[in-house]
């Protein structure tokens, strides 16, 4: 997919910009040719459009010096923002993720502290958001965790060109599934057995096109490649573990083994084979319902892989997040998360297997 046609997707099928619209654009420096694509075409749209520039030197420079007071404080010029533009569209964000491990866990919870509000009130605005995963492919990035350049690049182009409406078709069908079901067991071969209630909440199916279903229910984000449908379980009911087959990648390094223990609805235990400070480091510091399971979310794009940043695309893949769900009808308010992805998990809905060693039944 070229720039031009991503631009188009994003402006013109996502989020469907208009000259009514105040369209932020928030570029890294390796991704300025994409941004310039994608504010002169919101200019096509004759939209009043405002380019920002971030660079990693001045990401670094800021959570290096910047003490965690100033991190907890709200930045002024995104809440200034926040209150006249109707769009704001997200590219990637550093270049090279290796310096994210030589800064403190602290500052990172302080940063997120601080972001929560402005999160919050971009909701309360209903402002139309988009994020391209392209930008977060980089050499660079490969490099740190050890994956393939241009295969991650060849399968992030293709899960972004897949057609919206072939994931509709099927993430609904597993939607009514999931908001019929009341009950939800995960097992895999390698340990997993956790369960959960589903009560009676929604469903919500993630997909490159910004739907009114989700918007009438607040949610105004799109992302590029996407493919997921989500779920809030009844966070207290949840119980049992989680042994994670996917490789997670965090602050630059690549965390395996990942196992979570669940009991009375609360994380008991957060442990795992390799590089567990590089996930749990900056959890560990949050605040609120960072304990309780957030979301269950199932991959449901043709073209996405395990193995990447991605993995909670891939068609079968299971992910599991821990901390805030308030956007998808949870009850976690939390400043800190953290997700990790099963590739061969077997999912029941009340007995119904939907899903059998990361292949769907349905």
């Amino acid at each position: 997919m070229s720039y031009k046609k991503m631009a188009d997707t994003i402006v013109n099928k996502c989020l469907k910009v208009s000259k009514k619209d105040v369209v932020i654009v928030s570029t890294y420096q390796h991704t300025l040719d994409l941004a310039e694509e994608i504010a002169a075409t919101c200019f096509d749209r004759e939209a009043d459009v405002l380019m920002t520039l971030d660079t990693d030197r001045v990401f670094y420079h800021h959570l290096h010096v910047l003490p965690e007071s100033n991190l907890r404080r709200t930045s002024a010029h995104c809440m200034g923002l926040s209150r006249y533009s109707t769009v704001n569209i997200f590219i990637g964000g550093p270049e090279d993720p290796r310096p994210m491990s030589t800064i403190p866990p602290e500052k990172y919870a302080a940063m997120f502290e601080g972001e929560q509000p402005h999160g919050d009130y971009m909701r309360k605005q209903k402002i139309k958001i988009g994020y391209l995963g392209i930008g977060a492919v980089t050499p660079q990035r490969a490099k740190a965790y050890g994956f393939d350049y241009p295969k991650w690049k060849r399968m992030v182009t293709a899960a972004s060109a897949v057609d919206p409406a072939e994931m509709n078709k099927f993430g609904n069908k597993l939607k009514r599934i999931l908001e019929r079901g009341k009950h939800m067991r995960i097992t895999t071969k390698a340990g997993t057995d956790l369960s959960c209630d589903l009560g009676s909440r929604k469903a919500f199916v993630f997909t490159p096109k910004l739907t009114k279903a989700n918007m009438d229910k607040g949610l105004f984000g799109v992302s590029i490649p996407a493919g997921e449908v989500a779920i809030a379980p009844i966070e207290k009911s949840v119980k049992g573990k989680a042994y994670f087959d996917v490789p997670q990648p965090s602050v630059g390094k690549l965390v395996e083994g990942i196992r979570w223990t669940f009991k009375d609805g609360r994380l008991k235990s957060f442990t795992a084979k390799k590089n567990v400070k590089a996930i749990k480091g900056m959890w560990d510091k949050g605040h609120g319902d960072k304990d309780r399971l957030g979301v269950v979310a199932f991959g449901i794009n043709p073209k996405g892989r395990v193995g990447y940043l991605e993995n909670y695309l891939a068609m079968g893949a299971v992910t599991l997040g821990l901390g805030d769900n308030e956007e998808i009808g949870g009850k976690n308010k939390s400043d800190a998360g953290a997700g990790a992805t099963m590739a061969k998990a077997t999912v029941e809905v009340d007995g119904r297997v939907i899903l059998k060693n990361g292949k769907y039944t349905i």
